[in-house]
């Protein structure tokens, strides 16, 4: 059976990695409903974007169908790697916006880290 942490792992390392992961989640999460609601300052922020504009619902529904897949056991290594990029499009935007990526690394700092302490396989390290 799948599940969302290795056996071999610590009782602390799995806290602080569920820990880790549901802090990174809950600020998708945050986003991708505030993108499919269409809330003003997301339009704003869009708008900044060139060519991104119209595309705010798809986003925001990508990153919601991203931590489903993250969150459910049999898909959560694809969701890993899926959201991993995302994060890298988070931060190519916000650098085209003319902002700092303080956010879009954060998230994804917050996602490898929290992944990795409860999968170390994944990795490729065995750490």
């Amino acid at each position: 059976m799948t599940n969302f942490h290795e056996t071999q792992i610590s009782k602390t390392r799995k806290i602080a990695g569920y820990t880790i992961s549901i802090l990174a989640s809950l600020m998708i999460l945050m986003g991708g409903v505030m993108k499919v609601i269409g809330a003003a300052e997301m339009q704003a922020n869009f708008a900044k974007l060139p060519n991104f504009g119209d595309k705010l619902f798809f986003i925001g529904a990508l990153e919601l169908i991203l931590l489903s897949l993250y969150w459910t056991p049999k898909t959560m290594n694809i969701g890993f790697f899926l959201l991993c990029s995302f994060g890298g499009g988070i931060i190519v935007a916000e650098i085209v916006s003319g902002g700092m990526p303080i956010a879009g690394i954060m998230v994804s700092t917050l996602f490898y880290v929290g992944t990795i302490l409860r999968k170390p396989t994944l990795s490729g390290l065995n750490i």
